[in-house]
This record gives C-alpha cells, sequence and structure tokens, in this order.
C-alpha cells in the first residue's frame, strides 16, 4: 500500500473515531486498532493543524500589593501608591 494510501486510511479512521462519539479506547477496542498507533496517527496528520504562528504579547504583571505590621498597627499598600505619603505616615509612627 502507498504512503499516500496508507495516510488516507488514516484520515478515514480518525474521521470515523471522531463521528462515532466514543473515547479514542473505546473506538480502538471496537475497531481492533492498535491504541498507540492510532496516536501516533492522529498526531502525525493533525500537526499541521496544531501548529500555530507564533507571537510575541507583551504581559504586565502587577506589582504585589506589600502589608506591613508593627506593634499591632497594619498598613496596606497596592500598587502605584503614594510613596511620599507612605514616608510621612512611617514617620509618624516613629513617634507612636
Amino acid at each position: 500500500m502507498s504512503s499516500l494510501a496508507v495516510r488516507e486510511e488514516w484520515r478515514n479512521k480518525i474521521a470515523a473515531w471522531r463521528d462515532s462519539g466514543l473515547s479514542i479506547a473505546a473506538w480502538c477496542r471496537e475497531n481492533a486498532e492498535g491504541y498507540h498507533r492510532f496516536l501516533y496517527w492522529r498526531d502525525r496528520l493533525d500537526a499541521p493543524e496544531r501548529q500555530q504562528i507564533g507571537h510575541f504579547v507583551e504581559l504586565s504583571l502587577a506589582a504585589a500589593p506589600i502589608s506591613l505590621e508593627c506593634n499591632g498597627i497594619h498598613i496596606h499598600v497596592s500598587s502605584g501608591f503614594d510613596t511620599g505619603l507612605l514616608e510621612e505616615i512611617l514617620v509618624v509612627l516613629k513617634r507612636v
């Protein structure tokens, strides 16, 4: 059997499996087909469909909030906080 004929046979088998609604294992049992052989052909024939052209996506990681605790005083600071205000608060807390 030619390589093209084998490919076409496996395309038909994979299409039959998809149409059956069965799991791969169940379909292979019912059709006397090897499970690992089926997976090999499914992966080999579906490979071009699974490939996607890569592209970069910009990710921005949000700064984690900071929690400070000292002598029973809790301060929660989120990203984008006013550093000057935090300094003033810490100065006042040092005096307490």
